[in-house]
Order: C-alpha cells, then sequence, then structure tokens
C-alpha cells in the first residue's frame, strides 16, 4: 500500500469515527494505474470495509489544586478547638506501671506545649473526675500534680487543661497506674478497727516475785 493510500485511509477512518457508527462506511478499489482508492462513497469496483463502533475514553478528572488558604483555616480551626496547644504529656508515672504508696498520694509529671499560659488550669483527672487542684498558667511548660489518698487498685489518670469558662480545651492520653498501698483490713496496721486483739497476759504463780525493777 502506497503513502498516499495509507494517508487516505486515516483521513477518511477519522472523519467516520467523528460522524459516529452511522457514518463509518469506507470503499475501497484499484483505479487503472493500480493504486489503491478509499472513499465514503461507493464505486462498481469497491467493496466495503466494515469499520467498528468506536471506543470512547473518559478524560481523567483533573487533581484539585493545593488551596493554600483553606489549608490555613483548617490549621486555624484545629488551634481553635486545643486553644492553641500543640501537645499535652503525662511523663510520669509511665503507663500500665505499679505504683507504691502506701498514703495514697501519687505525684503526677505533666509537660505542656507550648508553656501553659496564664488564664488556663491545669488539673488531673481521675477515672473520669476532675481532682481538686488545679494549677494556674502562668508560662510554665512542666507541672507536677498531687493525686491524694488514691485507692488500692488500677486507676486512668489524665491530665486536662482548662479555659477560663471552666471548660477542658485539650487533654492528655490517659495513662494507667495500678496503685498499691497497705489494706485497711490488715490485722497489723495502728488504728484498724479490724486489728487482731492482743493475748492477755499470762497469771503469775502465787509467792512467785515478780522481775526486779531498777531503781
Amino acid at each position: 500500500m502506497s503513502k498516499k493510500s495509507v494517508m487516505a485511509l486515516s483521513v477518511l477512518l477519522l472523519g467516520g469515527m467523528s460522524a459516529g457508527a452511522g457514518a463509518s462506511e469506507i470503499y475501497t478499489w484499484t483505479d487503472a494505474q493500480g493504486n489503491r482508492i478509499y472513499s465514503d462513497q461507493p464505486n462498481p469496483n469497491s467493496t466495503k470495509i466494515e469499520v467498528g463502533p468506536t471506543n470512547s475514553i473518559e478524560p481523567p478528572k483533573p487533581i484539585p489544586a493545593f488551596n493554600e488558604a483553606s489549608n490555613g483555616a483548617n490549621n486555624q480551626s484545629n488551634a481553635n478547638i486545643t486553644g492553641g496547644y500543640r501537645s499535652l504529656k503525662v511523663t510520669s508515672p509511665a503507663n500500665d506501671s505499679a505504683v507504691r504508696a502506701n498514703d495514697g498520694n501519687i505525684e503526677l509529671s505533666v509537660t505542656i506545649d507550648p508553656p501553659l499560659r496564664s488564664g488556663n488550669l491545669l488539673r488531673a483527672q481521675v477515672d473520669g473526675n476532675l481532682n481538686e487542684q488545679a494549677i494556674a498558667g502562668s508560662g510554665q511548660p512542666n507541672a507536677t500534680l498531687t493525686l491524694p489518698n488514691l485507692d488500692r487498685g488500677t486507676h486512668e489518670i489524665s491530665a486536662v487543661i482548662m479555659d477560663t469558662k471552666g471548660q477542658v480545651i485539650l487533654s492528655s492520653d490517659p495513662v494507667t497506674l495500678h496503685v498499691q498501698r497497705t489494706s485497711l483490713n490488715q490485722p497489723g496496721r495502728v488504728g484498724n478497727p479490724n486489728q487482731a486483739p492482743t493475748a492477755p497476759a499470762a497469771p503469775r504463780a502465787p509467792n512467785v516475785p515478780g522481775p526486779a525493777t531498777g531503781n
């Protein structure tokens, strides 16, 4: 097939595709000079070329452009939700640790980033209940909270930052502590009403002098 014939066929095929399936009829024949002819019009010596349906490909959807203003607004919204703080973490005691405290008093070490601002309060939460102690913000990045008289057993403890309205604006991840302290029911505990009674002194035999006492 000559180059001219190939070009003619390409033009006809493209024209038939753009016009739709109903116009996709191509005819071919050889003229007196031996050239292969293609046309959309029939010829007495032509042969019809069947052209299949056109395959359509849906163009890919464009990728949305990065909207810096929208991203900034989202960051600002997140900052408002957390009061501008990036992190609040209980650093000591470690999570899932056993703590021995016979008086039940536990010290909780906390880090705040950025530092605790004026007007905000730092408090501890034990098993979902807020502890009475509150530390006022004065720009401190670290603080120590005292948890008084915790019962023996397992407790879930977290730190919270509150605003001037008493609303919690940020909570740390909770840590689990296993408090170990002397049981109130231990017989040997001083002042315990369940303490075992003291055995009475053995009676002395008559006419037996008692132990000598110093002058």
